[in-house]
């Protein structure tokens, strides 16, 4: 025992130590129960509130100037907070990434209409940086982020 701390609080402290590590086991496998909701459709769950998002940006790094896409997937909560993201392809492969998981990381939602019982979902999306103004040299470049067999082999 340690001093200051007296038995009760001890087993009060590991069981819920016990608990936290029982919860990341179990919340690493979440994303297979939760319903898959593609980037197109998300909106008849969840509404994006953010009008500005605070991202972290590297200083320096690989391909940073370059026109990349970055595909995000992760989970928005019953509370519309965005956790498990994992970024699942950069083109081209670079540090922008980082960024990428940084902004998804600052995304909220709301409930959108009939989504009273505030429904988690897994979904993803498309990050851009850097795109040219043609709207085809655009579609180009996102289109090589897209996860057509979404979300098969991503949950």
């Amino acid at each position: 025992m340690k001093p200051g701390i007296g038995n009760r609080e001890w087993r009060i402290t590991t069981a819920a130590i016990a608990a936290l590590s029982t919860f990341g086991i179990g919340h690493a496998n979440a994303a297979k129960s939760l319903r898959a909701v593609p980037p197109d459709q998300i909106d008849h769950y969840w509404i994006r509130t953010n009008t500005e998002l605070d991202v972290d940006v590297p200083n320096f790094g690989k391909n940073l100037d370059k026109p990349t896409c970055s595909a995000v997937t992760y989970i928005i909560g019953s509370d519309g907070v965005t956790r498990d993201i994992t970024v699942q392809r950069t083109v081209p492969a670079g540090d922008l990434a980082l960024v990428a998981k940084s902004a998804v990381a600052d995304l909220h939602y709301a409930p959108a209409s009939g989504n009273d019982a505030r429904e988690p979902v897994f979904t993803y999306i498309v990050m851009p940086f850097n795109l040219p103004a043609d709207p085809a040299a655009r579609a180009k470049i996102t289109a090589a982020c897209l996860l057509k067999d979404f979300p098969k082999g991503y949950q």
